[in-house]
């Protein structure tokens, strides 16, 4: 299943009944090391409070943003120095994949998991839905007005 293009794969999801497009690039990043960025709740309140995207952005509209923002940071589709990209922490990656994980992925994927593991993080720690903590937040001073 995971063998097919992304994109292609990705239309297959989105036509099954109850998979929107968080949970199926959820599936494609986390089950299928495919490069599809998962935009949630967090990414967009994070997004919206930086006044990065408004709150009329698209879920797609933001999913590209971060893909074609983050492209740049990792070869697509190969690993690093040919040895395989679980092995390694890629090129804007801060530390290495889990021993847990023993998928081989490209560096796209890993920088893809990663940042959406580092917006969950503020996001769960810093920019709470009802009580934010600007004050604290580790991306306080890219707010504007700071």
């Amino acid at each position: 299943m995971f063998a097919r293009p992304t994109a292609e794969l990705r239309d297959q999801l989105l036509a099954l009944n109850g998979v929107g497009p968080e949970t199926a690039d959820s599936i494609l990043l986390y089950a299928g090391n495919h490069p599809s960025f998962v935009v949630d709740a967090y990414t967009r309140r994070i997004l919206e409070r930086h006044q990065i995207v408004s709150s009329a952005a698209g879920y797609d509209e933001i999913r590209q943003l971060f893909e074609q923002a983050l492209s740049g940071t990792a070869p697509l589709n190969r690993s690093l120095d040919g040895a395989p990209a679980a092995a390694t922490g890629p090129r804007g990656s801060c530390h290495r994949p889990s021993r847990v994980s023993t998928a081989k992925r490209t560096a796209l994927v890993q920088v893809f998991n990663e940042m959406h593991g580092l917006i969950v993080g503020v996001g769960k720690t810093y920019c709470l839905k009802s009580q934010p903590r600007c004050e604290q937040c580790p991306l306080r001073k890219f707010l504007p007005g700071v």
